[in-house]
């Protein structure tokens, strides 16, 4: 397979084809993009906008369900014709990439989102068992423990109003995937720190700001996960980092930089999406009384659909990372040829009134909800247990210990400087 680029004159041609003005992903970031979301979905669903990424003369940008879902199962197919590996095109991440910003993409391209089977089956095999629903349901009582001390610890605290993230959005799924994963207690601040930083590279909105950030991020992750690699050598254990490790052998399925690649992602992922999940999600519960009304009189019952409901809705993950054409597609009715890139938007296809009725309503008890929170395909969230457990625990203990919460009326939650997921970093609640 030769090496593809695409030219000038097949983008100027992809972007007469628009009917809107070409959607550019760069927007501030307490940006509401759902009414943008819904023009393009109803008007420009299968839209060549403006690139993220620099490098790229454009990107193809999926607006509805029905196209995203195609999407995720062509990935399924094999050989699938799309997929994560811009390899298969002749060109890697970091090319054309600033010297400073290479240890970034070296360490991305062993990221599970940026790999296709075998190689992404050969990384996900090992750790998959830990996020199994039967292995979540073990570690359910644990969570529960954590939930209840975070929870008593804004009663004790005495405080009418208080930070619903600073004291429980977001150091719960920091304690939860560290104590998964197996980083020590004492580094967990430094680790959130790491990973979001890693996070920015994501983000890339025009320029390479944000993956310089993310490859001094890949750098200090090296430096510090080294020395636990070795401290897991030496004494066994059962969580994440220890089971990669006992991977990781001359003969194993695992080499070094899986090691730190898929270790790094991991904990870069599980918390910032968990995060919004239980943020956004309490907001909306709370902008909607009606619904949370109903969690408060059946919490238990309601547990789990209100999750799937919240994840429909917040959509923390508003846009997973794009998918690169490997051979030439049809998708709404639009020949994507290849070389080119897929970014399917899950925040516009979550609210899809073709597949929801009433989407910009919440309903705790929707059904079907086949909402694509977690992506799709082979890349689909490893962690989606993890944070389903999490927001289950979460929502339904909010319900039952804080009836009467409301919203601070006075205060305007602030966004994390994140495009890719959408999560508030400071949410004022009050107790009457």
């Amino acid at each position: 397979m030769t090496a593809f680029r695409v030219d000038e004159d097949r983008a100027a041609a992809n972007a007469r084809r628009n009917t809107l003005s070409r959607f550019d992903p760069a927007q501030e970031y307490d940006w509401n993009p759902y009414p943008t979301y819904a023009r393009y979905r109803d008007e420009d669903p299968v839209h060549w906008g403006l690139p993220h990424d620099p490098r790229l003369p454009g990107v193809w940008y999926l607006f509805r369900h029905s196209e995203c879902w195609r999407l995720f199962r062509m990935g399924l197919e094999d050989p699938a014709p799309i997929g994560g590996m811009p390899s298969k095109l002749g060109w890697s991440f970091g090319e054309g990439a600033p010297a400073a910003a290479q240890d970034y993409f070296n360490m991305r391209q062993r990221f599970l989102t940026a790999q296709d089977p075998p190689e992404h089956s050969r990384v996900r095999g090992v750790i998959s068992a830990y996020f199994t629903p039967k292995h979540m349901e073990m570690l359910r009582p644990r969570v529960e423990e954590m939930v209840s001390d975070l929870f008593d610890h804004i009663e004790k605290s005495g405080k009418r109003s208080f930070d619903f993230i600073e004291m429980l959005a977001y150091p719960l799924p920091l304690m939860v995937v560290s104590e998964l994963m197996g980083v020590p207690l004492k580094d967990r601040d430094l680790v959130h720190e790491l990973s979001a930083r890693l996070g920015a590279g994501f983000d890339i909105a025009g320029n390479f700001d944000g993956v310089l950030i993310a490859a001094d991020a890949a750098r200090r992750f090296r430096e510090y996960l080294g020395p636990v690699f070795d401290e897991h050598r030496r004494h066994r254990t059962n969580d994440i980092i220890g089971g990669m490790v006992e991977a990781a052998t001359d003969d194993g399925p695992l080499d070094e930089l899986d090691l730190y690649a898929t270790v790094s992602i991991l904990i870069q992922g599980g918390q910032s999406t968990t995060m919004a999940l239980l943020g956004r999600g309490v907001r909306a519960l709370l902008l909607q009384r009606e619904q949370f009304e109903r969690l408060v009189d059946n919490p238990d019952g309601l547990a789990v659909p209100a999750t799937e409901e919240l994840l429909r809705f917040t959509s923390p993950a508003q846009r997973p990372p794009p998918r690169w054409v490997y051979e030439d597609i049809e998708i709404g009715g639009q020949l994507i040829r290849r070389g080119e890139a897929i970014q399917p938007m899950v925040g516009s296809a979550n609210r899809d009134p073709a597949t929801f009725s009433d989407p910009e309503h919440l309903d705790l008890s929707r059904k079907p909800n086949p909402h694509l929170g977690f992506g799709g395909g082979v890349h689909r969230c490893v962690g989606s247990t993890l944070a389903r457990l999490q927001g289950q625990i979460v929502f339904a203990e909010l319900a039952r210990r804080m009836p009467d919460i409301q919203l601070d009326p006075d205060f305007v939650p602030t966004y994390l400087e994140r495009h890719a997921v959408r999560a508030i970093n400071s949410l004022k609640l009050v107790r009457p």
